[in-house]
């Protein structure tokens, strides 16, 4: 009877963690979207297919594939500072 009882409970051990850990998974793929993290793109857990909702003028595009560019970074030109009519100094 103990061990009937036992492999009862184990079973149920199984199923159990299968609930839980998807209810986890559902629960932090929510906050995760309500603080709109970017790194879900490439998270394995997750396959983006699919949006579905965007704010308003939205378009959807199939098909869509993704290039990295790398950017230059932007030389500022500078000038010299002159205070009124005289030069610094004067």
């Amino acid at each position: 009877m103990l061990l009937e009882m036992t492999l009862a409970s184990l079973s149920l051990l199984f199923p159990a963690w299968l609930i839980w850990r998807a209810f986890s998974t559902s629960r932090q793929l929510e906050q995760r979207l309500a603080q709109g993290d970017a790194s879900l793109i490439n998270d394995d857990r997750f396959n983006v297919d699919r949006v579905t909702l965007g704010p308003p003028g939205t378009e959807l595009i199939e098909d869509v594939q993704f290039v990295a560019v790398q950017t230059q970074p932007v030389a500022y030109a500078t000038q010299p500072i002159t205070m009124g009519e005289g030069k610094f100094g004067d």
